[in-house]
């Protein structure tokens, strides 16, 4: 019947004193159906005719949490991307842009220095 029983019955066999009692009254409440099982698995279940509902009922949040995990991963990994791809862009811009303002510069010393010898 229930765990409850099942320890009424321990409670009633404890008077004796040997322990070999006590393990002949849970296999005789056992064997008698008294005591049912604490858990049932999903192993020893017979599939029913909402297997597939049950199955959803059971699973979607889990599943939803993953899948929302996974996307927001990968959007953190693609924004870090981007990121990365942006700054190395602009670095090599800036390194251009460095350098064609060092040529002006030479170029407009070069012309002004040809310009006062003349």
């Amino acid at each position: 019947m229930s765990l409850a029983h099942a320890l009424g019955v321990l409670r009633r066999t404890s008077h004796c004193c040997s322990r070999s009692s006590t393990g002949d009254a849970l296999r005789r409440a056992a064997a008698s159906g008294s005591i049912s099982p604490a858990r049932r698995f999903a192993t020893k279940q017979q599939p029913s005719s909402g297997s597939a509902a049950q199955f959803y009922k059971t699973f979607t949040r889990p599943i939803g949490k993953v899948l929302v995990l996974a996307v927001f991963t990968y959007q953190v990994a693609y924004w870090t991307w981007v990121k990365l791809e942006a700054d190395e862009h602009r670095a090599e811009t800036d390194a251009t842009i460095a350098e064609l303002e060092k040529t002006v510069e030479e170029y407009q010393r070069a012309k002004n220095g040809a310009g006062k010898s003349s």
